[in-house]
């Protein structure tokens, strides 16, 4: 092939080995491939040229996961079934589509997915699920998948990381496993940008560090965000993945399954018996509302410390971003007393004074991309068409903008905010 754009060195990034063998050079060639679609529909041009090899790599590592039986991305599929009753969301699946196999809607998904982590993050923007650059560029590559299908080499090798001959009884081993899961698999392209961005913030708050502390800090943070951090699919911890990914019946699917059960935090007993409590408060006082609305900081702070009793007054600090705002105070059992701060006009409900129908169509999205509010409240606000102004737009149909919100807002929550309601 001429002008080749990736190289086995690229390949083997998004790999737990370090020699090529000729099937890494057969998925590199897929990449290359790939790299030409990108060109042909100038998807090209909406991304940085590392982002591009990226994107390339990652496709070529999903028809190689798909081929070898790895099993990532069928545990993927299979978690969103089990919680939302589909495959995937934004795309509906025909009568063609199998679990173990390459199906358009996968590499759809997949390019959303890649776009929304690198031209999505970089300006700051929701990626429409039917840019029709996505999908002439995934039509391309699903043919190209087709016409490999029965000529496609597995890659034993990742295979073998699962198979039941793979031990993890050593903690390394498991660490091992755990880290290239989370920071080199081709499903989680966000983790090392987050890790960088952890470690940059601590170093401004922290500016004195030694070289030593500087290593310790990254050493420790690596290994302490790869167990503990919600990844953009489903809200998952990357121990919680690869307990799904790990066959039931492996002889250390025990060691999975409590690393994934431990790998989510919970909130101690004390502050869970304070939120119930400022729950009951704010409903003794909020009646049968379910938010408050309030056109100033200082008439929230009455009712926060005087009309509620949420908090005592000789404890309650006005937080600065509060001042100058519209606010809502809201409270629920698990997170007691809250307050939203921003684009309080979008939400449609008959005792908000500040709505407004035009400003919630264009900004009403933004409650499930950036968090506004607990997810528990968020689920309320949907029971009771409260956001029911969310949308995109579509070049379908007004329809299909307000569908891709509102039908897959569950998904859109735990991939952008990493939260989701356990009740």
């Amino acid at each position: 092939m001429k002008n080749l754009k990736i190289f086995p060195k690229d390949w083997l990034r998004l790999h737990p080995y370090m020699q090529s063998t000729p099937i890494d050079s057969y998925y590199t060639d897929i990449a290359n491939r790939i790299y030409g679609f990108m060109e042909r529909t100038s998807l090209i041009n909406s991304f940085e040229s590392e982002e591009v090899i990226q994107i390339c790599i990652r496709m070529a590592a999903y028809f190689e996961d798909v081929i070898s039986g790895t099993g990532i991305w069928r545990a993927f599929i299979l978690a969103n079934k089990e919680l939302y009753g589909k495959y995937l969301p934004f795309y509906t699946p025909d009568d063609h589509y199998y679990d173990d196999e390459v199906n358009l809607e996968d590499v759809r998904f997949l390019l959303w997915h890649y776009t929304q982590q690198y031209h999505g993050y970089r300006k700051g923007t929701f990626v429409n699920p039917d840019n029709p650059a996505n999908e002439s560029t995934a039509m391309l590559i699903y043919d190209l998948f087709c016409d490999e299908w029965t000529t496609a080499p597995e890659n034993p090798r990742m295979r073998a990381l699962f198979d039941k001959e793979t031990r993890y009884e050593e903690e390394q081993a498991y660490d091992r496993l755990l880290s290239w899961f989370h920071y080199d698999s081709y499903l989680l392209p966000e983790s090392k940008r987050e890790l960088n961005d952890f470690i940059q913030e601590r170093l401004r708050e922290e500016s004195d560090l030694t070289r030593k502390q500087m290593d310790n800090l990254f050493m420790n943070s690596f290994g302490a965000l790869a167990y503990t951090s919600e990844t953009c699919l489903l809200g998952l911890t990357s121990p919680q993945w690869l307990a799904r990914v790990l066959p039931e019946d492996h002889p250390d699917h025990e060691i999975f399954r409590r690393n994934a059960e431990e790998s989510v935090a919970t909130l101690p007993e004390d502050m869970r018996e304070e939120n119930r409590r400022q729950y009951e408060a704010f409903r003794k006082a909020a009646g049968d509302k379910l938010l408050l609305y309030f056109h100033n900081a200082d008439d929230a702070r009455v009712f926060i410390t005087e009309t509620s009793g949420l908090v005592p007054a000789d404890k309650f600090r006005l937080p600065e971003d509060w001042k100058g705002r519209k606010l809502a105070i809201y409270a629920t059992p698990e997170e007691g007393a809250q307050a939203i701060i921003r684009d309080v006009e979008v939400i449609k409900d008959e005792n908000n004074p500040f709505y407004k129908a035009e400003i919630a169509a264009k900004k009403a999205l933004s409650f499930f991309i950036v968090k506004h509010c607990s997810v528990y409240l968020m689920d309320e606000l949907m029971k009771r068409g409260m956001l029911a102004d969310a949308r995109t737009k579509s070049l379908i149909s007004e329809e299909r903008g307000k569908a891709i919100i509102q039908d897959n807002w569950r998904f859109l929550a735990r991939y952008f905010i990493r939260e989701y309601p356990v009740r």
